[in-house]
């Protein structure tokens, strides 16, 4: 996966400038080899041990391979990108530092809080949130995280969610030799994972069972999870999604026996910063995204914002268009000072 169209040959010269991009996904690394290409300086932040963000961590291999996306971050390194991993702003190092030390800074953090279930039993052992659940496994993949801390999935897996996320979950745990379900609220058609993705899922044996929502998860005398009480859903009116809202069917509830619930119900947007955005002067909306114009510009003069943490999650070639779009707009700034 290239990031940078030129060569250090082609690069353009050294403008002077200094930018800091915090978040090492697609984004952030889009983001970089463009600006590194028209000779500004870029340094990455990224809270993870290496460069890549959840195209690394977060998408199981056999879905995207990485050694594609590992030589394009060479690539980055060879035309002088430097990144400082394990460093998550916000909490290492605070926010407005780096903006006083930068010419241009772009926030590009995504997505790396899950919603909860809001259910009895969500805390009981063996419940894994998926992100938890896939970004820990390929930590001990890639030789940073020992396989004692790495979540342990038993014999029957029931999977919550019908997002790509809840398909790599559960193919994920299928590879692991667990019997695996998916549980989801809507009919198969509403799916949000792509349909090529949930066809691998049921030609590899993952079952599915549509129109239902958990209840409550029900625990063993040791805390450990034994069964998922559901109900049963019917199809409604139109919510604000434009599908069907679905609505339980009073007295249909029906039990699932089980040893692990992985959830995977939706990912919220982290901007670099715990409370929201007016210590820094960045607008953030009901949805915790970082609220910007239509080229990434944000409520702070010199700080831009592309990808997930703007739009909420979305798919990959999305945000590179995202991050090409609004590095035109840096560039710009960097060389005139105009901000609107």
């Amino acid at each position: 996966m290239k990031f940078a169209r030129c060569t250090k040959e082609t690069k353009q010269p050294p403008s002077g400038k200094k930018v800091a991009i915090i978040g090492a996904g697609p984004g952030g690394l889009q983001a970089a080899g463009e600006l590194i290409c028209k000779g500004h300086e870029v340094v990455v932040y990224d809270m993870m041990p290496e460069p890549g963000g959840l195209l690394i961590f977060g998408i199981p291999s056999f879905r995207m391979p990485k050694q594609a996306i590992k030589k394009g971050i060479k690539e980055l390194e060879d035309l002088g990108v430097q990144f400082k991993c394990g460093v998550k702003v916000g909490e290492d190092i605070d926010l407005e530092e780096i903006i006083q030390n930068y010419d241009a800074v772009i926030i590009a953090t995504g997505t790396w809080d899950e919603r909860k279930l809001k259910i009895p039993g969500e805390d009981l052992e063996g419940v894994y949130s998926v992100l938890d659940f896939l970004v820990k496994l390929a930590l001990h993949e890639e030789g940073y995280l020992s396989e004692k801390d790495v979540p342990k999935v038993g014999k029957k897996v029931i999977v919550i969610g019908g997002g790509n996320s809840a398909i790599d979950g559960a193919r994920t745990a299928k590879r692991l030799g667990a019997d695996v379900t998916i549980v989801y609220r809507r009919t198969k058609e509403y799916m949000p994972a792509f349909k090529a993705e949930v066809a691998h899922a049921e030609k590899e044996g993952v079952k599915f069972i549509f129109l239902a929502t958990p209840v409550r998860i029900l625990g063993d005398e040791n805390g450990r999870v034994k069964a998922i009480e559901c109900v049963r859903m019917k199809l409604g009116e139109p919510d604000a999604s434009g599908r069907p809202r679905p609505e339980p069917i009073p007295g249909s509830e029906f039990t699932i026996e089980c040893d692990t619930v992985i959830t995977a119900i939706g990912e919220i947007p982290t901007p670099p910063f715990k409370e929201n955005g007016k210590k820094y002067g960045i607008e953030i909306d009901s949805r915790n995204r970082i609220k910007t114009d239509e080229e990434g510009r944000t409520t702070r003069k010199g700080v831009f914002a592309i990808g997930d943490v703007v739009t909420g999650p979305s798919i990959i070639g999305s945000v590179i268009s995202m991050a090409r779009k609004v590095v035109k707009a840096v560039d710009e700034y960097l060389r005139t000072g105009k901000w609107s």
